[in-house]
This record gives structure tokens, sequence and C-alpha cells, in this order.
């Protein structure tokens, strides 16, 4: 059940940082332009390394600037929707009833007895 749940939140994620990504790019172009102009910044300063070109295609290949922005986004989103998730969770957690009877023997010293 985890896994399902971890596998939609991420999903939920994925579809949520396209979506802000084309919104930022319909509603603030400016910004967008600004924020394409920074990851082409990047991509200029790794290329400005005079790595070898078995590195080098790699450098072509994955840091496009529409990439890193939409990466950018996606770590921001996630962020945000951890924080949120947590605070969902925090208040989601059943009251934990306390046990009847005293422990078994030997239970009290063990340093693992509050895990249960």
């Amino acid at each position: 059940m985890k896994l399902l749940q971890s596998l939609l939140l991420f999903t939920f994620t994925m579809i949520a940082s396209l979506i802000a990504f084309t919104y930022t790019a319909i509603h603030f172009p400016t910004t967008m332009r600004d924020l394409l102009s920074g990851a082409q910044n990047v991509r200029d300063q790794m290329q400005s390394l005079y790595l070898p070109d078995n590195f080098m295609v790699w450098v072509d290949i994955f840091l496009q600037p529409n990439q890193i922005v939409l990466v950018g986004i996606s770590i921001a989103m996630r962020l945000l929707i951890g924080i949120l998730a947590s605070f969902v969770s925090r208040n989601r957690k059943p009251a934990r009833t306390p046990r009847s009877g005293p422990p078994p023997s030997g239970a009290a010293s063990s340093p693992f007895s509050r895990w249960d």
C-alpha cells in the first residue's frame, strides 16, 4: 500500500510540475525567459570546462535549458508537496492506545521497548 501511495504521489508531483511549467510559460513569459537564460548560463559554464568529448556529449544531451528549468520546478514542487503531505499525515495519525498490564519480563530493560 505504501508503494502505491508513493507512486501516486510521484505521479501527482510530475503532473503538477508540468502544469506549473506550462502556467509559468503562458502567464509569466518574462520570468520563464529569465529562468531559461539562467539555465543556458549553467550549460555554458559546463561547456567552458573543456571536458573530454565522452563527458561533453552528455552535457549536450541532458543539460538543455528547458530540461534544467523543468527539473528545478519538479524539485520545488516535490518539496512543496512533501511539506503539505507531512502536515496532512501528522493530523491523520490515530491516537496510540496504551497497553494494559505489566510489560513482559526483560522488556522494560530493552532499548527497543518503546518501538511497539
